[in-house]
């Protein structure tokens, strides 16, 4: 049998990521020497070079970048390992770790929690970051789940993502009783109006922005915040009106604290996203399978 030896391919691996010994002797804690020398055994095992010097650099060669690509791949498959088998703690008990982005209305948050807490077992611990932030701590798997406003489409890793729409609502204008004339010569009656909205880098934000500037209306900010609660609450305070789905606002519209004063042609959209693995997460998998705010 051909054996490999995992090390020389770990030293060769940071090697190839630090591009020099010298970096990746600091990193790994190894003696340039001694990366050197087992760095040119792994070649001889592979019967080629894996390097170039180029300008005092070290760069791979055609079979290098096959290699790293294959290194690449076997590391990650071992993080994932240990990540997948450790979810499975004492008593029976699957932890998933979940991120969602900062912004995601609170309903749609606590619906995710509600129905993990509902699987036998699960111990769920979350963590709040913008989308890119926790796409890339899920393809570090240092997470099982994300919940986020974006659809992910990093183009060079589709292939190990896997996403999921699980809601698809249309936002409202909300607002204090005495905003209930602004229903009259809708959409044309929020011109200057105070808004209180969502953060300038969020989606939504984006959308009502556009639909302000197609309208030629003035978007009058009064408030800018991605807390949906401090949205109604100050809107329920009559300090300007807000954007909301149904769902975010169902509750304060039945008890007259919010009332509807018009519907944006915009949709507030949620995706779901995990990573594709050798060894799911069980509770990741049913939530993926099952999980949905669509009617």
């Amino acid at each position: 049998m051909n054996w490999l030896n995992y090390h020389h391919l770990l030293y060769f691996k940071v090697i190839a990521e630090t591009g020099s010994l010298a970096k990746a002797s600091e990193v790994l804690r190894v003696g340039q020497s001694s990366l050197s020398m087992q760095l040119k055994q792994l070649e001889e095992r592979l019967e080629r070079p894996l390097f170039e010097r180029k300008q005092k650099r070290l760069v791979l060669t055609e079979a290098g970048q096959i290699a790293f690509k294959y290194a690449q791949d076997l590391f990650s498959m071992g993080s994932e390992m240990l990540n997948t088998l450790s979810d499975k703690q004492a008593n029976n008990v699957t932890g998933i770790q979940i991120g969602i982005e900062e912004g995601v209305p609170h309903y749609a948050a606590t619906a995710l929690l509600s129905q993990t807490l509902d699987i036998k077992g699960a111990s769920p611990t979350v963590t709040h970051n913008n989308t890119q932030t926790l796409i890339d701590d899920l393809l570090e798997h240092r997470l099982d789940l994300v919940l986020t406003m974006e659809q992910p489409s990093p183009q060079s890793k589709k292939e190990i993502i896997l996403q999921k729409r699980v809601a698809h609502a249309r936002l409202f204008v909300v607002g204090h009783k005495k905003y209930l004339p602004l229903k009259k010569d809708f959409p044309s009656s929020l011109e200057n109006v105070p808004c209180l909205v969502f953060s300038p880098l969020s989606r939504p934000r984006h959308e009502i922005e556009r639909f302000y500037h197609e309208n030629k209306l003035t978007l009058n900010v009064a408030l800018e915040t991605d807390e949906h609660i401090l949205l109604k609450n100050l809107a329920i305070e009559g300090k300007g009106i807000t954007f909301l789905t149904q769902g975010s606002s169902e509750y304060w519209v039945k008890q007259k604290d919010l009332h509807i004063i018009g519907e944006l042609p915009i949709y507030l959209e949620l995706w779901l996203v995990a990573l594709k693995r050798k060894m799911m997460n069980p509770v990741a998998q049913e939530l993926m399978d099952r999980f949905s705010l669509e009617a």
